[in-house]
C-alpha cells in the first residue's frame, strides 16, 4: 500500500458535483479540504485478496457477537438502556434486515489487517466510495495519469443495488421512506441510497427527521401527512434517539428501521471487548476490553458511542475534545497506523470496507492529519495495480 501523488483534475470540483458531491471544501469548522485530489493509494491484487478475505471473516464475526449478546442479555454492558433491551432482542428475532454497514480497519501493507471499529447503523463516506473515487478512476485513466491496468476494489454500488433488490424480492419489501437530519452529507447520503432503492423497483419518499411525527393513538411514525411510515431507512443514531424527548416510541413504534433496531448492539463500540471475549487471539481483530485497566496502559480509550473521533484518548495523550466524555468506555489495544507523506504532512490511513447485507463490497479511506480519524480527516480514492 503505498500513497502516490497526480496532478489533480482541472475541474475536478464541478465533477464531484456531478454526482451529488458537495460537501468537499473547507469551512470554519472542517478548515482542511475533505477530498484528496493530489493523491490516492495503490495496493496489489494480493494485498485486496489479503483486505477483503479478512473482512468478510470479521462480518461474520459481528455478527455473531451482535446475536451471542442480544441472546445472552448482555445488552446493558453495550451501553443499550433498559427500556429498549426487548425491542432489540425482537428486532433480532424477526431477523429485521440490513442494508449496509463499514468496518475500519489499520492495514499495515504487508498482510497485517486489524479491526478498528464498526460503523453498522449510520456510516457515511458511502456517495464518496461508491461513486467520486469511481468517477475520479474514469477521468484519471482518460487522463493517461494511472498506471496500466489500474481498477479499483469497489462494487459498493451494484452490492447496495442488490441488496434492496433481494430484500423486495425475499422479504416483500415495496416502500421505504429515508431520513436524515438536515444535514447535508447525511441528506446527500440518503439521497443516493433512495435512488438505489428505487432503481431496485422500491417506492421512495424522503422526511426530515426533525419533520418525523409520533401519536399516542398511532402505532407507527407519521410523515408530514400524518400518515404512518412502516418502513424507514434512518440517517440518525439511535443513541440520539433514546435520549430525545419521544424516545419511547423506538422500543413501541410499529414501524420496522433499516438499518434495524438490532444494528444498535452492533453500533456499540463495546461490542469490541465482546469480539475478544469470544474469539481470543483471532489475527484480525485487536485486543479490547470493558474493564479499564485489564489490558495495561498500551491502550486506545474509546467512549461507547461517539463520532468522528470525539473523546478518544491515545497512549500516553490527552483525550480529544467532544460531547460523550460522560459515557463508558471501551480499551482496546494500541496499533500503529500506517504513516503515509502528503504535500502538507503525514497521513494516517484508515480502510472503510463496505458491507453489502452480509457481503463486503469495496473500499475507501480516510487519512486522518493525527493519529486519532477526526473531522479534519481526507477522503482518498485508490486504485489496484497488477503487481
Amino acid at each position: 500500500m503505498i500513497r502516490r501523488t497526480l496532478s489533480p483534475r482541472p475541474d475536478w470540483e464541478s465533477r464531484l458535483r456531478e454526482v451529488g458531491f458537495t460537501w468537499f471544501a473547507p469551512t470554519p469548522e472542517h478548515p482542511v479540504p475533505y477530498w484528496s485530489e493530489d493523491g490516492y493509494y495503490a495496493f496489489t491484487p494480493a494485498h485486496i485478496e489479503q483486505i477483503r478475505a479478512a473482512s468478510q471473516e470479521l462480518t461474520k464475526l459481528v455478527l455473531e457477537a451482535t446475536g451471542h449478546a442480544i441472546e445472552r442479555g448482555r445488552l446493558a454492558e453495550l451501553g443499550i438502556p433498559a427500556f429498549l433491551h426487548s425491542a432489540v432482542r425482537d428486532s433480532w428475532e424477526r431477523d429485521d434486515p440490513t442494508v449496509y454497514m463499514r468496518l475500519d480497519l489499520a492495514f499495515d501493507g504487508q498482510g497485517s489487517v486489524k479491526l478498528l471499529e464498526v460503523n453498522a447503523q449510520t456510516p457515511t463516506s458511502l456517495l464518496e466510495a461508491a461513486v467520486s473515487q469511481w468517477q475520479w478512476l474514469e477521468d484519471q485513466q482518460a487522463r493517461g495519469e494511472l498506471p496500466a491496468g489500474a481498477t479499483q476494489w469497489n462494487t459498493i454500488h451494484e452490492g447496495l443495488t442488490e441488496q434492496w433488490a433481494h430484500l423486495k424480492a425475499a422479504r416483500g419489501l415495496t416502500e421505504v421512506a429515508f431520513s436524515s437530519a438536515r444535514v447535508e452529507e447525511d441528506a446527500a447520503t440518503v439521497t443516493y441510497l433512495r435512488e438505489l432503492a428505487g432503481a431496485a423497483g422500491l417506492r421512495t419518499s424522503f422526511i426530515f427527521t426533525e419533520d418525523l411525527g409520533t401519536s399516542a393513538t398511532e402505532a407507527y411514525l407519521l410523515d408530514t401527512w400524518s400518515l404512518p411510515i412502516r418502513q424507514l431507512m434512518w440517517l440518525w443514531p439511535f443513541e440520539f434517539a433514546w435520549e430525545s424527548r419521544d424516545s419511547a416510541f423506538l422500543a413501541s413504534t410499529g414501524t420496522r428501521f433499516i438499518e434495524p433496531l438490532w444494528k444498535a448492539v452492533t453500533g456499540s463500540k463495546g461490542l469490541l471487548a465482546l469480539l475478544h471475549e469470544l474469539n481470543p487471539g483471532h489475527p484480525h481483530l485487536l485486543p479490547a476490553t470493558l474493564t479499564p485497566g485489564a489490558l495495561g496502559p498500551d491502550v486506545v480509550r474509546k467512549p461507547l458511542f461517539s463520532r468522528e473521533g470525539q473523546n478518544v484518548q491515545l497512549p500516553g495523550e490527552a483525550s480529544t475534545p467532544g460531547a460523550y466524555a460522560d459515557l463508558p468506555v471501551v480499551e482496546q489495544a494500541y496499533t500503529e497506523l500506517p504513516t503515509a507523506q502528503a504535500p502538507d504532512g503525514p497521513r494516517y490511513p484508515v480502510l472503510g470496507v463496505w458491507v453489502a447485507g452480509d457481503e463486503v463490497c469495496g473500499l475507501g479511506i480516510r487519512e486522518g492529519r493525527s493519529r486519532v480519524t477526526d473531522n479534519r480527516a481526507t477522503f482518498a480514492p485508490h486504485v489496484v495495480v497488477p503487481g
